[in-house]
């Protein structure tokens, strides 16, 4: 249940990330009057719906067995039967789950509604920069910022993403290139604040089940 939780988990969180990209774009459009970005965002947006509808599919379609039986038959052994067991009670699982429209609905709106705080939070961070941008150059900045960062999840090794295209969209909505990485500093501090107490946190957890 837990994984295919968090697999639904994503998906929605992949739609979500969509539509807030499409908001972006049309805001940095319209406020940039950049129209010759309009067919590289469109050339993008078609990719991530493509993408998350093929990865949606495979999902019904119950691709969980079907990887299983590929590896039991690699295998040639009949240990392996317990794991298409497992793959099939997993797909069944994720299309309960889906099954459940008002908990995706949910799940879609609580995505867009920490999309919009984590706007909120780049819109402080340029009025303590100084800066008297408005909060549609907030949201352009953090919808753009958090595509980049799950696209480049998939390139290994690919460390100071953020940081270029802070900068690259920066000096697109007139923020100087030294005050962008200043904001996206900013932000890689706030995910320390977090995550280091969170692993500390944790590591005493599993102290407390050794012990």
């Amino acid at each position: 249940t837990a994984i295919a939780a968090v697999i639904v988990d994503v998906t929605i969180g992949i739609v979500a990330k969509v539509l807030c990209f499409v908001t972006a774009g049309i805001l940095f459009v319209a406020a940039t009057g950049r129209t010759d970005f309009a067919r590289p965002l469109l050339v993008a947006v078609l990719t991530g719906v493509l993408a998350v509808t093929g990865f949606y599919a495979v999902q019904r379609a119950g691709i969980f067995k079907w990887s299983a039986m590929l590896a039991s038959r690699l295998a040639k052994s009949p240990q392996w039967d317990s794991l298409v067991h497992g793959g099939e009670a997993l797909d069944q699982t994720i299309r309960l789950l889906y099954a459940r429209r008002s908990g995706v609905v949910t799940c879609c709106f609580f995505w867009i509604v920490s999309w919009l705080i984590a706007s909120g939070e780049i819109w402080i961070a340029l009025r303590a920069l100084g800066l008297r941008a408005n909060f549609t150059t907030a949201i352009i900045l953090e919808s753009t910022s958090l595509f980049v960062r799950s696209a480049a999840f998939l390139v290994p090794g690919a460390v100071g993403v953020q940081e270029g295209g802070f900068i690259l969209l920066g000096s697109l909505v007139g923020i100087p290139g030294d005050m962008a990485l200043a904001l996206s500093l900013l932000r890689r501090v706030r995910e320390l604040a977090l995550g280091i107490p969170g692993v500390i946190a944790w590591q005493f957890v599993e102290a407390e089940r050794l012990r």
